[in-house]
């Protein structure tokens, strides 16, 4: 039972984190490229929508429970990160 649950969890809040996280590392990256943010805004979003999916079915899909969680542990707050740093450069 607790196999499953971490996976739901996975799957659902890692998930939604990862989404969050990639969006917002997309559309700082594509407003410093020279786009406008409204169509960078709607751009990531419309792509969140296809990952999200994906990255849902992967946590279910995946044979090991701590690759899910280490993926989703260490790749979104890089992006988070990542995405913060540049929007302060674009800011200063």
């Amino acid at each position: 039972m607790a196999a499953i649950l971490s996976r739901v969890l996975a799957a659902v809040l890692g998930g939604y984190a990862l989404i969050w996280s990639i969006a917002a590392f997309g559309m700082t990256t594509l407003v410093m490229l020279g786009v406008d943010f409204h169509d960078a805004e709607a751009g990531m979003f419309m792509l969140a929508f296809l990952i999200y999916p994906a990255v849902f079915l992967w946590a279910f899909a995946a044979r090991s429970q701590r690759v899910v969680w280490l993926t989703l542990l260490l790749t979104t707050p890089v992006l988070l990160l990542s995405a913060i740093w540049l929007q302060q450069r674009i800011i200063t």
